[in-house]
């Protein structure tokens, strides 16, 4: 499987939770760059290039790694 097609995209709603750095729980996954990160975390990548994943165990098992910046999100 790609990493693009792991996860799932993310909605309207989770897509306003991230950019006001709000708690969602979820891990976001970067398609383009095949890490993962946390509520809160510096980066900014672009909405189209986010996957939504439940957990930093799927992220990881999808093939991303954790964020240098951030450590990847809840375990």
């Amino acid at each position: 499987m790609k990493r693009s097609e792991a996860g799932r995209a993310v909605s309207d709603a989770e897509w306003a939770d991230l950019q006001a750095k709000r708690s969602t729980g979820l891990v976001w996954a970067v398609a383009t760059t095949g890490i993962h990160c946390r509520d809160g975390c510096g980066g900014r990548p672009l909405r189209k290039n986010l996957r939504v994943m439940p957990s930093r165990a799927a992220a990881e098992a999808a093939g991303f790694r954790a964020c240098l910046r951030c450590g990847g999100g809840p375990e």
